[in-house]
């Protein structure tokens, strides 16, 4: 799936950050080669890969595309859920995995959000746009 997902972190309705350590803790055993000079990762995982914009500090933000297979899906959720982090990407609502997380949003885009759970969800939404 070629979609570009962002996953941002928002504080009353400001972008913020969140613990990086935290995100590449999760991240890294997928890794399979990086490029730091365009803070590049390819993931990989047993049935699909992923590249990934922002390895550097993904606490800041970061993009997915090239998405192939589900276990990548589930790892972006895992990522943005203990990041407490939103998915945009165009034409599909924001993605919170926790209701929490609405306030933050800026203006606007707390009435659309939709609250996932799942990497299966992620995939539901964007298969839905």
């Amino acid at each position: 799936m070629s979609f570009d997902v962002f996953a941002q972190r928002m504080v009353n309705g400001e972008l913020a950050v969140t613990d990086s350590d935290a995100l590449r803790a999760l991240i890294d055993p997928y890794v399979k080669s990086t490029e730091p000079e365009s803070d590049f990762a390819q993931l990989q995982f047993d049935d699909g890969t992923a590249d990934l914009y922002g390895i550097g500090e993904p606490g800041s933000g970061f993009m997915v595309n090239h998405v192939s297979g589900r276990l990548a899906w589930d790892l972006i959720a895992k990522v943005a859920a203990t990041g407490d982090m939103t998915l945009m990407a165009p034409g599909v609502p924001p993605m919170i995995f926790d209701e929490s997380v609405r306030a933050h949003l800026p203006e606007g885009l707390g009435d659309e959000a939709v609250v996932v759970a799942s990497g299966a969800d992620i995939v539901r939404m964007l298969d839905e746009a």
